[in-house]
Protein backbone atom coordinates (compact mmCIF):
# COMPACT_ATOMS: atom_id res chain seq x y z
CA UNK A 1 0.00 0.00 0.00
CA UNK A 2 1.91 3.51 -1.35
CA UNK A 3 0.65 6.87 0.16
CA UNK A 4 -1.62 7.70 -3.29
CA UNK A 5 -3.76 4.81 -2.64
CA UNK A 6 -6.92 6.87 -0.57
CA UNK A 7 -6.70 9.25 -3.10
CA UNK A 8 -6.81 6.60 -5.94
CA UNK A 9 -9.61 5.53 -3.99
CA UNK A 10 -11.57 8.73 -3.51
CA UNK A 11 -10.97 9.54 -7.05
CA UNK A 12 -12.49 5.83 -8.15
CA UNK A 13 -15.67 6.86 -6.87
CA UNK A 14 -15.81 10.25 -8.83
CA UNK A 15 -14.28 9.48 -11.77
CA UNK A 16 -16.76 7.38 -13.56
CA UNK A 17 -20.08 9.47 -12.30
CA UNK A 18 -17.58 12.03 -14.71
CA UNK A 19 -16.99 9.97 -17.21
CA UNK A 20 -21.08 10.06 -17.76
CA UNK A 21 -20.85 14.27 -17.96
CA UNK A 22 -17.80 15.08 -20.39
CA UNK A 23 -18.92 18.82 -20.08
CA UNK A 24 -19.06 18.71 -16.53
CA UNK A 25 -15.42 17.02 -16.42
CA UNK A 26 -14.10 19.54 -18.71
CA UNK A 27 -15.37 22.56 -17.29
CA UNK A 28 -13.81 21.00 -13.98
CA UNK A 29 -10.49 20.00 -15.31
CA UNK A 30 -10.18 23.89 -17.33
CA UNK A 31 -11.13 25.90 -13.98
CA UNK A 32 -8.34 23.70 -12.22
CA UNK A 33 -5.75 23.57 -14.87
CA UNK A 34 -5.97 27.09 -15.81
CA UNK A 35 -7.84 29.38 -13.77
CA UNK A 36 -7.49 28.38 -9.35
CA UNK A 37 -3.65 28.21 -8.95
CA UNK A 38 -3.16 31.65 -11.02
CA UNK A 39 -6.31 33.35 -9.05
CA UNK A 40 -5.12 32.13 -5.50
CA UNK A 41 -1.42 33.67 -6.20
CA UNK A 42 -3.40 36.84 -7.80
CA UNK A 43 -5.10 37.37 -4.08
CA UNK A 44 -1.27 37.24 -2.58
CA UNK A 45 0.49 39.11 -5.56
CA UNK A 46 -2.21 41.57 -6.33
CA UNK A 47 -4.51 43.85 -4.12
CA UNK A 48 -6.08 46.29 -5.98
CA UNK A 49 -7.22 44.98 -8.81
CA UNK A 50 -10.82 44.45 -10.22
CA UNK A 51 -12.44 41.02 -11.09
CA UNK A 52 -11.65 41.16 -14.70
CA UNK A 53 -7.96 42.30 -14.17
CA UNK A 54 -7.52 39.36 -11.92
CA UNK A 55 -9.16 36.57 -14.08
CA UNK A 56 -6.79 38.18 -17.11
CA UNK A 57 -4.16 37.71 -14.86
CA UNK A 58 -4.99 34.32 -13.60
CA UNK A 59 -4.96 32.54 -16.72
CA UNK A 60 -0.97 33.74 -17.12
CA UNK A 61 -0.05 32.99 -13.55
CA UNK A 62 -2.20 29.33 -13.99
CA UNK A 63 -0.30 28.25 -17.00
CA UNK A 64 3.45 29.13 -15.63
CA UNK A 65 2.99 27.82 -12.59
CA UNK A 66 1.32 24.89 -13.34
CA UNK A 67 3.73 23.42 -16.28
CA UNK A 68 7.02 24.85 -14.36
CA UNK A 69 6.03 23.26 -10.95
CA UNK A 70 5.46 19.93 -13.02
CA UNK A 71 8.69 20.01 -15.03
CA UNK A 72 10.66 21.37 -12.07
CA UNK A 73 9.55 18.19 -10.16
CA UNK A 74 10.28 16.11 -12.80
CA UNK A 75 13.67 16.99 -13.39
CA UNK A 76 14.79 17.78 -9.98
CA UNK A 77 12.93 14.85 -8.00
CA UNK A 78 12.03 12.27 -10.69
CA UNK A 79 8.48 13.03 -9.71
CA UNK A 80 6.77 10.92 -12.64
CA UNK A 81 4.14 13.01 -14.77
CA UNK A 82 1.09 11.21 -14.23
CA UNK A 83 -2.35 12.73 -14.32
CA UNK A 84 -2.52 11.87 -10.11
CA UNK A 85 0.51 13.30 -10.00
CA UNK A 86 -0.61 16.71 -11.48
CA UNK A 87 -3.88 17.17 -9.82
CA UNK A 88 -2.13 16.45 -6.69
CA UNK A 89 0.61 19.41 -7.66
CA UNK A 90 -1.98 21.85 -8.81
CA UNK A 91 -3.24 21.23 -5.76
CA UNK A 92 -0.60 22.42 -3.67
CA UNK A 93 -0.06 24.99 -5.88
CA UNK A 94 -3.17 26.12 -5.03
CA UNK A 95 -3.28 26.01 -1.64
CA UNK A 96 -0.05 27.64 -0.24
CA UNK A 97 -0.94 31.10 -1.86
CA UNK A 98 -4.49 30.43 -0.16
CA UNK A 99 -3.00 29.22 3.20
CA UNK A 100 -1.07 32.61 2.99
CA UNK A 101 -3.70 34.62 2.06
CA UNK A 102 -6.25 33.59 5.13
CA UNK A 103 -3.04 33.59 7.83
CA UNK A 104 -2.28 36.94 6.75
CA UNK A 105 -5.90 38.00 7.49
CA UNK A 106 -5.80 36.49 10.50
CA UNK A 107 -2.71 38.02 11.77
CA UNK A 108 -4.30 41.61 10.33
CA UNK A 109 -7.66 41.05 11.94
CA UNK A 110 -5.96 40.15 15.44
CA UNK A 111 -3.52 43.09 15.05
CA UNK A 112 -6.28 45.77 14.72
CA UNK A 113 -8.35 44.41 17.60
CA UNK A 114 -7.54 47.44 20.65
CA UNK A 115 -5.61 46.55 23.82
CA UNK A 116 -7.71 46.37 26.80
Amino acid sequence: MDWSSPIRQILEVILPFLDRLPVIRALLGFIIVFLLPGFAWTLIFFRKVNILERIALSFGLSIALVTLSILALNLLFKVRITGLNSLLIIIVVTIIPVAFYYLKKIIRRSSDKPLP
